[in-house]
């Protein structure tokens, strides 16, 4: 019973998501949409794994073909999952070429099987994926082939993992980098969340290849060792999938944002101040005589239009000249506003207040970026420079 449990454990929680994305199908973004399908392959995948490890041998030799493209497209789906989340470019038929290695060995597995009869491969997959019979006696063609295709199979997914693994958080990284060089508050803007999750879903992928290797044989011989990789999958496709849900901000979101600003932006440029030095020097007086700083939900293109520039220049002035992001460099400046005000006896403020007049958009925004800067939260820091 427990042995049930585990071995569907996967496919229950892909179900659980596949029904709740599908439901609100209609009202979800691009990258969500995208997201289902990659759902349903999982779902399907470890459906798979179920009627394996339930020992549905008849069953298992009729999808075993299908279960070989779902391993294999399954990271590179997620691959596309996050080109969808970092890009507003509409995929065409060339995107899915990262699939074509899965969809091939799909393709390739359904021929050989279909040259042989029902007795025939039944006796396959019995031998070679439940090792119920000692051996074949004489492999036919289609046979021969179907080994060669099971090889080139685990070969295959071992060799994508990396690329997938690198290629993708390449992706989140420049575009987390974009979001900070345009907000000063990235709170709910950036894919943090999946490019934390990447890192787990790298040694997640790890966790797979050495599964892959052992091979599923090798759970059904220790089926109490089954518990480990099922609540491991399990666990992760759950985690996987709520920040899929919950991820609201995309890079349509953002050019969205962005373009409703560039008008505006451009008709206040002036080429006059696009020099690095008289850019530094304005900038610094914007900040610490104006303080434009404690604006709430302040963006690169309202300094720019400050400036009478464009972003780019301004970002790249942060950037090369300060190496700092924009967020990282108004917050600075709104921290250290904010120990003014912590230490000014003259005023008693909460933290609240004092975090809603250095311009942050909430206190949860303040006490991320104070531990950030400072390396401590803002009620020790005042503890400590209080003792002194």
């Amino acid at each position: 019973m427990i042995e049930n449990f585990f071995s569907g454990l996967p496919f229950f929680v892909c179900l659980f998501w596949l029904i709740l994305f599908i439901l609100q199908y209609k009202q979800l973004d691009p990258a969500k949409k995208f997201f289902t399908f990659f759902l349903l392959t999982c779902t399907f995948l470890y459906f798979s794994h179920a009627v394996y490890f339930h020992r549905y041998v008849y069953l298992y030799s009729l999808i075993e073909s299908f279960y070989t493209f779902c391993s294999l497209a399954v990271y590179p789906l997620y691959y596309l999952y996050i080109c969808k989340l970092t890009s507003i470019k509409q995929f065409n038929l060339k995107s899915y070429w990262v699939i074509l290695p899965a969809l091939i060995l799909g393709v390739l597995s359904v021929m050989f099987y279909g040259m042989m009869n029902e007795v025939e491969r039944i006796s396959f997959v019995e031998y070679h994926f439940f090792k119920k019979t000692d051996g074949l006696d004489s492999l036919s063609f289609a046979e021969k082939a179907q080994e060669v295709r099971i090889i080139a199979t685990k070969t295959l997914f071992i060799i994508q993992l990396l690329p997938v693994s690198f290629f993708g958080y390449q992706k989140l990284s420049h575009f987390n980098r974009e979001v900070s060089n345009y907000y000063a508050d990235t709170e709910n803007r950036t894919l943090a969340p999946v490019q934390k999750l990447l890192l787990v879903f790298i040694l997640f992928a790890i966790f797979s290849g050495t599964a892959n290797l052992l091979g599923r044989e090798f759970f059904i011989r220790e089926s109490w060792l089954l518990v480990i990789p099922s609540l491991i999958f399990g666990s992760m496709l759950f985690l996987v999938s709520y920040i899929a849900y919950t991820q609201h901000f995309t890079a349509i979101d953002f050019s969205r944002e962005a373009d409703n600003v560039c008008r505006e932006e451009t008709e206040a440029e002036t080429t006059s101040n696009h020099d690095t030095t008289i850019l530094s020097s304005r900038l610094k007086q914007l900040m610490e005589e104006e303080q434009l700083f404690r604006q709430k939900d302040l963006h690169i293109s309202d300094i720019a239009i400050h400036l009478g520039s464009n972003r780019t220049y301004v970002s790249n002035c942060i950037n090369q000249e300060l190496g700092l992001s924009f967020s990282d460099y108004i917050n600075q400046y709104r921290i250290g506003y904010a120990q003014s005000k912590m230490t000014d006896s003259r005023v008693a403020l909460s933290m609240m207040e004092i975090s809603e007049q250095s311009g942050f958009a909430n206190e949860v925004s303040f006490y991320r970026n104070f531990k950030k800067i400072t390396g401590t939260t803002p009620n020790r820091w005042l503890r400590q420079h209080a003792s002194k």
